[in-house]
């Protein structure tokens, strides 16, 4: 055996010994110190994924500082601590309501403790996780809440992060033209960070944010700006969507030929790909459809309807 592998036996035996001699003491402990070694106890269960039991540890321990008034202001670090293994252990267990709540108190906690940098951290991990929770409003509060706090450290990447996020919960409310408005912002910020990678993020945002509205024109413009990263970078995932975008805008500006051929392409590459994104190939034929309906093809589309039904069946409920 090697000497790594040696070192790395070793370590999980200390391990071991060093959790199970933890939960000896839980017998002999009360109060303060036995919640401090939950807390301990809590980052061993956290370390090998056992992240249901990380959350008994630590609301357990949890439970004491709250039932132990005289140490809820002196703890205060210990107590934002556990409630960041309780965000995190939702988090990997997908349990993002939980999980969003969770960093929201942490938030409130480091506010308490003039903890600015550690207010915005949480601040944007909730709403993150209120956005994986499809909880869109309350996502939108706490980026902006994230946006509206005087940031001394700010710089234009995490300006553009937040009004990136704010445009993404805006879109998700529906509310198009003020998340365009978001999404212009953070355009600017991220091509001062020099990364076109980010900026074509946004730009997939904004095609998607004018399509919405109907605005053909705008969203060609920002929908050939997709296309030509998509070139450049040769994404070829990223060349499908941009087409299947830029055929949408084409037809929003009656110019069905190009939109077909745009389709046409974006079908092709898109199916194409080894784990197919049906939500996107099912939304592609869709738009072909009313493509050739405005060119008076009702024949081709009525095919493509019927094509279409099959594949919908499955993903009906």
């Amino acid at each position: 055996m090697s000497d790594e592998n040696n070192q790395e036996s070793n370590s999980q035996g200390d391990g071991a010994l060093q959790e199970a001699e933890l939960w000896e003491r839980i017998e002999k402990t009360e109060g303060v110190e036995r919640a401090e070694v939950l807390a301990e106890l809590s980052h061993f269960a956290y370390g090998r994924d056992d992240y249901q039991t990380c959350l008994q540890l630590v609301e357990t321990s949890l439970d004491i500082y709250r039932n132990n008034a005289d140490s809820a202001s002196t703890d205060l670090h210990q107590i934002v601590h556990l409630n960041e293994g309780k965000a995190f252990s939702h988090r990997k267990l997908q349990q993002y309501k939980e999980a969003a709540a969770a960093f929201e108190e942490v938030a409130r906690l480091q506010k308490e403790r003039d903890n600015f940098e550690g207010f915005l951290l949480a601040i944007r991990a909730a709403g993150c996780d209120w956005y994986a929770s499809k909880e869109w409003a309350k996502s939108l509060a706490c980026h902006k809440a994230a946006q509206e706090a005087i940031d001394p450290d700010a710089t234009d990447h995490s300006q553009a992060v937040d009004a990136l996020n704010i445009g993404m919960s805006l879109s998700k409310l529906e509310r198009y033209e003020e998340a365009v408005v978001s999404f212009k912002q953070a355009r600017e910020f991220f091509k001062a960070t020099k990364d076109p990678s980010d900026v074509h993020h946004v730009d997939f945002q904004l095609t998607l944010a004018l399509i919405a509205l109907g605005d053909g024109p705008e969203a060609k413009f920002f929908g050939k700006h997709e296309f030509n990263y998509a070139k450049v970078a040769e994404n070829f995932s990223a060349e499908g969507i941009a087409r299947l975008h830029l055929g949408k805008a084409h037809a929003l500006c009656g110019e069905y030929e190009e939109a077909e051929s745009q389709l046409k392409t974006a079908l092709e590459m898109l199916t194409v790909e080894e784990r197919k994104d049906w939500e996107e190939i099912i939304d592609a034929n869709k738009a072909l459809i009313d493509v050739l309906f405005a060119m008076n093809r009702d024949e081709e589309a009525k095919i493509r309807v019927e094509q279409l039904t099959t594949i919908q069946e499955t993903f009906k409920d």
